[in-house]
C-alpha cells in the first residue's frame, strides 16, 4: 500500500511540474523556441562541389512541412528569436527657443553563421573590401492580446495579391516557401508595388513566416528598388503579428520619374546586347557593361538597390548584384541574387546557361583592370572564398562548365581604367533633388553671397553648417513630408558622424508640427529610420533647436549625432 501511495505522490509531482512547464511557456514562449532550437540536430549533409552554405528551413519547424531543395543539399541551423527595438527619447524646453531631441537605433537580425567555414576562406587582397550587402533588418514591438486583436479586426490587408503568379525558373525563392508564407509573399508584393506601407498580414503568422517572405520578395523582384530591405511589425504575446510596416527610400517620392530613370538605364545596358544571339554572349556583354558603367561605391545612396547602380552608377555589391539580375529578366535569362559571406556579409548572382548554373560576381571582376577571375565559376571554383547563407542555400547548384574559363582577362596596358574601386566621397552624381545650400545668416535673410560655408565645432569635432532651402514661398518649407526629405537628403549628403544643418519653416504653425513630429516620434519613421538604413548605421541623436525670424518664420538648427 505505501508503494502505491509514493507512486501516486511520485506521478502528482511529476504532472504538477509539467503544468509549471506549460504555465512558464505560455508566459514566455521564447523560452519553448529556445528549447527546441536546443534539440534540433543539424543535418551534417554537405554540399555539391564543396561549397559550404548555411541557412534555415524557409518553410519554419512548426509547419510540419519540409523545404524543397531542388538538388543542393544543405547544412541546416536554427536562428535564435532576437528581438530588435527602436528607442526614441523625446524632450522639450521653452517657447523660445524650443528644443526637442529624437534618438534612433535599429539593430540588424543574426544570420547563421559557418563560423568554421568563414574561417578559412582566403579572400583575395584586390577584393576584400569589395562587399557590403546588409542583411534584411526587422523591428519588433510586443503588444498586448487586445491591442493585436483590435488592430487585427480594424487595419486593412490593403492589396492581397492573391491573383498573382510567379514562374518558377525566373523567381525561385518563391519556390522555397510554405503555402502561408507564399500568400504573405504575394501581399507585400503588391502592397509594396502600390506604396502600401502599412496593413494586418493576409494569414495568421509568427516572425520565421515575415522574415522568410520579405527576404523572398526582396531577393525575388530587384524591380521593386524603391523598398528597403527593412520593416517593422508589432506582435501578440503569443507570437502572431498583427501589423506590418514597410520602409520606402527616397524614389518613392517621385515614383513615376525614378521608374522611367531606372527603365531607361537598363535599357540602355540591354539594347547593347542586340545582334547576339545565344544566352551566354548576351551575358558577357551585360557583366562587361555593367562594370564599365559602375564604380564602388561604400557611401552611395540607397545602394541595396539596383536603382543606385543603374541610375547613379555607384553602389557596393548588392546593388551590381541587383541590377545584373534586373537586366539579365529583362532578357529572360533566369539570373538570380544569392546573399553570403566572403570576407564579410555579400551579394553575387546565379545564372543559369543551357547545361547547367553559374556563380557570377560582378562586383569583384569590377576593378583595374576589369576582369573575368569570377565570372561563370562553379560552386568549386567559389569554395574558397563564398559560402552561401539563409535562403540563398536552396538555390541549385553550379555545376556547369561548358562556358568557364573562355574570357581571356584584359592588361593594365591595353585598358581604361577603372573609374574607381574604393569608396566615393565626391557628391557631383547624388540625386537630381538634393537640396541646394547657402551659408547660414545671422540677418533675418538667409545670405547667399558666400560660397565657402562656415564651420563649427561640436564634441570636438570640426563640422560644416548649411542651410537648406525648400519649396514654398522663399524656399520656405511649410509641409512635414517636405521637412522629412529635406532633412534626410540634408543627411544623406554627408558622411560624418556628426552632421549640422539649418531649414527655415514658414510659420509658427509649421514649426509646430515639426515640434509634434519630434514630440511623437512620427520623425523616426519620417526620415531617420530611412537614413539608418541606407546609410548603413545603428543609431542617429537628433536635437533641434528653433529662432523665430522677423519675417515670422523660422529657423531650426539640427544636430544629429551617428553612430
Amino acid at each position: 500500500m505505501r508503494i502505491v501511495q509514493k507512486l501516486l505522490y511520485g506521478i502528482g509531482g511529476l504532472l504538477a511540474l509539467i503544468l509549471l512547464f506549460v504555465a512558464i511557456c505560455h508566459y514566455n514562449p521564447g523560452l519553448a523556441s529556445k528549447i527546441g532550437n536546443g534539440l534540433q540536430a543539424d543535418s551534417g549533409k554537405s554540399t555539391p562541389n564543396n561549397i559550404s552554405v548555411t541557412g534555415v528551413n524557409p518553410t519554419g519547424t512548426a509547419s510540419g512541412e519540409t523545404a524543397p531543395t531542388g538538388n543542393t543539399s544543405t547544412q541546416s541551423s536554427s536562428l535564435d528569436k532576437v528581438n530588435t527595438m527602436a528607442a526614441l527619447s523625446m524632450m522639450g524646453m521653452g517657447p523660445n527657443p524650443r528644443l526637442v531631441s529624437t534618438t534612433a537605433t535599429t539593430d540588424v537580425l543574426p544570420v547563421a553563421q559557418a563560423a568554421e567555414d568563414e574561417e578559412t576562406l582566403e579572400i583575395p587582397s584586390k577584393v576584400a573590401s569589395l562587399n557590403g550587402y546588409i542583411p534584411v533588418k526587422a523591428t519588433g514591438t510586443e503588444i498586448t492580446q487586445k491591442q493585436a486583436d483590435e488592430i487585427l479586426s480594424t487595419l486593412s490587408k490593403g492589396r492581397t495579391g492573391e491573383r498573382l503568379t510567379f514562374e518558377e525558373r525566373i523567381y525561385p525563392y518563391y519556390y522555397m516557401l510554405n503555402a502561408t508564407q507564399q500568400a504573405l509573399y504575394k501581399q507585400i508584393y503588391a502592397n509594396a508595388d502600390a506604396l502600401i506601407d502599412n496593413f494586418s498580414p493576409v494569414k495568421s503568422i509568427v516572425s520565421n513566416d515575415l522574415k522568410n517572405a520579405f527576404t523572398a520578395v526582396v531577393n525575388d523582384h530587384p524591380e521593386l528598388f524603391w523598398l528597403n530591405t527593412a520593416y517593422r511589425y508589432k506582435y501578440a504575446p503569443l507570437g502572431e503579428i498583427a501589423e506590418i510596416k514597410l520602409s520606402f527610400n527616397a524614389t518613392s517620392n517621385d515614383l513615376d520619374k525614378a521608374k522611367s530613370e531606372f527603365e531607361a538605364a537598363a535599357k540602355l545596358i540591354k539594347d547593347s546586347t542586340y545582334g547576339l544571339y545565344t544566352d551566354y554572349e548576351k551575358e558577357r556583354k551585360v557583366h562587361d557593361e555593367l562594370i564599365s558603367r559602375v564604380k564602388y561605391d561604400a557611401n552611395a545612396p540607397m545602394n541595396q538597390s539596383a536603382y543606385s547602380a543603374l541610375v547613379y552608377g555607384r553602389t557596393v555589391c548588392a546593388g551590381y548584384a541587383r541590377a545584373y539580375q534586373y537586366v539579365m529578366q529583362q532578357l529572360d535569362i533566369p539570373c538570380y541574387y544569392v546573399t553570403g559571406f566572403a570576407g564579410e556579409n555579400h551579394a553575387w548572382n546565379i545564372v543559369k546557361l543551357d547545361d547547367g548554373y553559374y556563380n557570377v560576381d560582378t562586383t569583384w571582376d569590377d576593378t583595374n583592370p576589369n576582369t573575368y577571375d569570377y565570372f561563370n565559376c562553379s560552386d568549386a571554383d567559389y569554395a574558397g572564398n563564398h559560402v552561401r547563407k539563409d535562403l540563398s542555400v536552396y538555390l541549385p547548384p553550379c555545376n556547369g562548365n561548358k562556358y568557364s574559363g573562355l574570357e581571356v582577362n584584359p592588361t593594365a596596358s591595353s585598358t581604361t581604367p577603372s573609374t574607381a574601386t574604393t569608396p566615393s566621397t565626391s557628391t557631383t552624381t547624388t540625386p537630381s533633388t538634393t537640396p541646394s545650400t547657402t551659408v547660414p545668416s545671422t540677418s533675418t535673410t538667409p545670405s547667399t553671397s558666400t560660397t565657402t560655408p562656415p564651420s563649427a565645432t561640436v564634441n570636438n569635432q570640426q563640422i560644416t553648417v548649411q542651410t537648406v532651402r525648400g519649396g514654398g514661398d522663399n524656399g520656405y518649407l511649410y509641409k512635414l513630408e517636405d521637412y522629412y526629405l529635406t532633412c534626410f537628403e540634408a543627411m544623406m549628403a554627408t558622411n560624418s558622424n556628426t552632421i549640422s544643418f539649418d531649414v527655415i519653416v514658414l510659420d509658427e504653425k509649421m514649426w509646430d508640427d515639426v515640434y509634434n513630429a519630434y514630440a511623437y516620434g512620427d520623425v523616426q519613421e519620417g526620415f531617420i529610420e530611412r537614413y539608418l538604413v541606407e546609410k548603413h548605421k545603428n543609431s542617429c541623436n537628433i536635437s533641434v533647436e528653433a529662432q523665430l525670424r522677423s519675417d515670422g518664420s523660422w529657423l531650426l538648427h539640427h544636430t544629429a549625432y551617428i553612430r
